[in-house]
């Protein structure tokens, strides 16, 4: 997900561009602030241990996160390119943190 989205916006824009998404969300799931993320990927196991939630809850933040992110991106790369990096998400991922 990182190296897909910093190919075409660069470290920088990709770092900014998440954050974005963590703070849009964070009022709805605290707990995606926990959520670890640069240059080295995108990694969910901080949630995953600390979350009290049920893996439902945690699953349907992360679709929200997902969705959000490729929203953006669809604005800035388009929506074929963005669409490219969604499916690369999903398998990445298998559709879950």
């Amino acid at each position: 997900m990182w190296s897909e989205s910093a190919k075409y916006l660069g470290t920088l824009s990709t770092n900014l561009l998440v954050e974005r998404v963590v703070w849009e969300l964070s009022q709805e799931y605290p707990a995606v602030r926990l959520l670890k993320y640069g240059p080295e990927g995108i990694s969910c196991a901080p949630m995953q241990v600390n979350e009290e939630k049920s893996f439902n809850d945690l699953e349907e933040m992360f679709m929200r996160f997902v969705t959000r992110y490729v929203s953006i991106l669809a604005k800035l790369l388009g929506h074929e390119r963005a669409e490219e990096i969604r499916k690369k998400i999903i398998t990445e991922f298998g559709g879950a943190c």
